[in-house]
């Protein structure tokens, strides 16, 4: 009499395997996108902060106080400085761009490839970004 034998054959382990690799394979980019896009928009996020802090220096003091960003980031920022070094660039006392310069390489995407800048109009580049 044939007993039954129960179990995983080797087969079938090697067929599991692959349809994990198959599916890791196809969601690891998509992650790995949708970490980068989060650490743009919180990049642009403390640069909105800045901004209004900017503003509300001006409106308290009739002149902007560009010390609130020191060494890459500003007290008040949620920006980690290994993902974005933040910046203001100043031509003359009326007017600012803050700069936030991404410290990561990315592929395929113009908005994480390029600077993020935010000037005191409220206009940003790369416009398709904001």
């Amino acid at each position: 009499m044939m007993t039954k034998q129960k179990g995983v054959t080797l087969i079938e382990m090697l067929i599991v395997v692959a349809i994990i690799g198959v599916i890791s394979a196809v969601a690891y980019p998509s992650y790995q996108s949708y970490v980068l896009k989060g650490y743009r928009t919180q990049a642009m996020g403390d640069m909105v902060k800045i901004q209004l802090a900017l503003e509300e220096s001006y409106t308290q003091n009739s002149t902007y106080d560009f010390s609130i960003v020191s060494a890459s980031t500003c007290s008040f920022c949620d920006n980690d400085p290994n993902k974005y070094h933040l910046s203001i660039s100043s031509t003359n006392p009326n007017t600012y761009t803050i700069i936030a310069e991404p410290q990561f390489q990315a592929n395929n995407d113009s908005c994480l490839s390029n600077d993020l800048t935010l000037n005191q109009n409220g206009k940003g580049t790369p416009a398709s970004c904001w």
